[in-house]
């Protein structure tokens, strides 16, 4: 386990990706993702289990410090073990959760993680450019833009513009995070 100062982040379990499957398929998700049609349980079933197995991810359940209920996703995706990169995504699906820090928290935790123990270069993620609150979280986390992808993501019916962000292990930021690691006996 990995603390920051208002979130844990855990080892994402089988039974956290249960609440994961039924947060995708609410209308807001399913927007945010680019989703035009719900995710059944065998196709996250196999999401699941293909994630487990890969080598290029590192997927972390997010939860609050003062209490132990479990409101989303942080993971590293594709790290890259020549460039020393990976794409940071996150998926904060209990709505109670959103606009109280908790995604800034778990990206610098996350960024710490990715940078002392995987010992990688760098950090990037996309956003939408409709996306201004997400956008905030990132930069508040360390992450600064890089570029501006015109129409590379189809959401909603519309292209839409993305802006790709990052933060890199040389970078002069506040966090990383006072991420420390939870020895366990």
């Amino acid at each position: 386990m990995y603390r920051g100062k208002l979130v844990t982040l855990r080892p994402f379990t089988e039974a956290e990706s249960a609440r994961y499957l039924e947060w995708l398929n609410t209308a807001e998700s399913s927007s945010q993702l680019g989703r035009a049609l719900p995710v059944t349980p065998l196709e996250h079933q196999a999401w699941y289990e293909g994630l487990v197995d890969r080598h290029d991810a590192v997927v972390f359940s997010v939860y609050p410090e003062e209490d132990s209920r479990y409101i989303g996703n942080v993971w590293l995706w594709k790290v890259h073990p020549i460039h020393r990169s990976a794409e940071l995504r996150i998926f904060l699906g209990d709505p109670e959760a959103r606009g109280r820090g908790y995604g800034t928290d778990a990206c610098r935790v996350l960024l710490d993680f990715a940078f002392r123990r995987l010992n990688l270069h760098k950090v990037y993620v996309y956003v939408l450019a409709s996306n201004p609150r997400a956008r905030r979280t990132f930069e508040k986390s360390g992450f600064r833009e890089e570029g501006l992808l015109r129409d590379e993501f189809y959401v909603d019916g519309s292209y839409r513009d993305v802006i790709r962000m990052s933060a890199l292990a040389t970078d002069p930021w506040p966090p990383p995070a006072l991420a420390t690691p939870e020895v366990s006996q």
